[in-house]
């Protein structure tokens, strides 16, 4: 029997996925755009030549450690902001804020004088030819010196998603993608007085959009938009006890990501020993990049899963929170399987888009079909993160990345790629097996309910 104000299983599952799918799809855009600085950087270089592709391709991997280190932040962020939203607690809201950004120059201004130190050694490791090692290794240490820009934008876009605003950061990436690509231009190729500084210079407008997007959103976070305020304090009044707090639930996912693409920055350099060499390095790199857009909807529903789940966590109310949590992965679910067919039919033509060579162009294309098998289940492990995320329960994560990756991938590349010569197929059919088992962990953990007793 219901009572009379009862809605409906139907209605309510509607409910959710329309709450669900409000705050993804603002997300799904941003993402978009976000990515834009990377591949502009890879389309704008193009005309440059195969070691300028293969160096973006290569610097990507190691961008991509230090964007997952900012994890360590904004992912406690999400989970402290939209659990003090659910729970009506304004100070923990205000906390998170002040002592994101602070974390964000404390933790940032270290990676950035090491990186700068071990960028051209980096690209060594990974088996860099000489001429891309010419290209990559200025424009890695230009990223470098702007890690604190990257960091502080990511973190705040998290500020505002916490609190159920995606829109903000979308409004405001829009802009910084625009700057991004004439900025690009006018230090590639060189404008009026400025000399065209090639590879180098897609570094430097990419580090000029993100300086002006966390000027804009330190304006923003000011003002109190999106219903968060910045209230300025003195920068050595650090509390502790949030801090705690905001690594407690960031740093193993963060640890995660900075294993996971320290594990795929080795699993490109093992690729360096194969006959296929620099092509197959431009493929991968090339791959990555399409694989970035079509985790795009995974990365959304990370978000989405995460505050809908902290806000029910906050409010009491695991049950709602678990529910939640499942819509988000079968929504997910429906959206990634029409993404891995739409991106094994245009592989050719994706491919093609960024590499010249006609040879080169076709590896592309193999890879990046492999690569879309694995985004599937890939993505799924992602949006069941999201929601043991917003419910403050992220250190299993760590361990499954050690096994999946540094396990799994990295051995059977070894022994299929390596060893027995299986030369590309034996690495692809090692990246496409690691997601699958940590798809299954994932799902296992959530499911079993140990989160429902835990909260940021």
């Amino acid at each position: 029997m219901t009572t009379p104000n009862a809605a409906a299983p139907g209605t309510a599952d509607g409910e959710s996925f329309r709450r669900i799918w409000s705050l993804a799809w603002p997300t799904v855009v941003y993402s978009v755009l976000e990515l834009s600085l990377g591949a502009a950087d890879f389309l704008m270089v193009r005309g440059l030549g195969r070691d300028a592709s293969a160096a973006i391709g290569l610097n990507r991997q190691i961008t991509f450690l230090v964007e997952a280190a900012a994890l360590a932040v904004s992912t406690g962020v999400i989970a402290l902001v939209s659990q003090g939203m659910g729970a009506g607690d304004r100070r923990q809201v205000d906390g998170a804020v002040r002592q994101s950004l602070r974390l964000v120059v404390l933790l940032g201004a270290p990676v950035t004088l090491l990186g700068y130190a071990a960028s051209g050694p980096l690209l060594t490791l990974m088996q860099a030819s000489p001429e891309t090692l010419a290209h990559g290794a200025p424009y890695l240490r230009i990223y470098f010196l702007g890690t604190v820009f990257l960091w502080a934008n990511l973190v705040a876009a998290a500020v505002f998603r916490g609190a159920g605003d995606p829109r903000t950061p979308l409004k405001l990436v829009s802009v910084v993608s625009v700057l991004n690509v004439a900025l690009n231009y006018v230090f590639i190729a060189g404008v009026g007085p400025v000399p065209a500084y090639g590879v180098a210079g897609a570094a430097m407008g990419t580090v000029g959009a993100r300086a002006l997007g966390t000027a804009a959103y330190l304006v923003l976070l000011g003002r109190g938009a999106g219903g968060v305020r910045l209230r300025l304090r003195p920068w050595w009044d650090l509390d502790r006890a949030v801090i705690r707090r905001l690594l407690r639930v960031g740093a193993w996912p963060a640890l995660a990501g900075v294993l996971r693409n320290g594990a795929r920055v080795v699993f490109v350099g093992m690729l360096g020993a194969g006959v296929s060499g620099a092509a197959l390095h431009a493929a991968v790199g090339v791959g990555l990049q399409v694989r970035l857009v079509a985790v795009l909807p995974a990365l959304a529903f990370q978000v989405a899963a995460a505050t809908l789940v902290g806000q029910a966590v906050g409010a009491g109310d695991p049950d709602r929170a678990e529910a939640l949590g499942n819509r988000s992965v079968v929504l997910l679910a429906a959206i990634m399987a029409a993404v891995t067919g739409v991106t094994i039919v245009a592989a050719g033509p994706l491919a093609s888009l960024f590499l010249v060579d006609p040879e080169v162009a076709a590896l592309g294309a193999t890879v990046i079909r492999w690569f879309a098998v694995a985004q599937l289940f890939s993505s799924l492990s992602i949006g069941t993160q999201g929601a043991l995320t917003g419910a403050g329960w992220t250190r299993p994560i760590l361990g499954y990345t050690v096994v999946t990756q540094w396990g799994v991938l990295l051995s059977l590349t070894l022994a299929l790629f390596v060893v027995l010569g299986w030369d590309p197929e034996g690495a692809l059919v090692a990246w496409v097996v690691a997601p699958v088992l940590q798809l299954v962990l994932m799902q296992r953990l959530f499911r079993r309910g140990g989160w429902r007793d835990r909260r940021a």
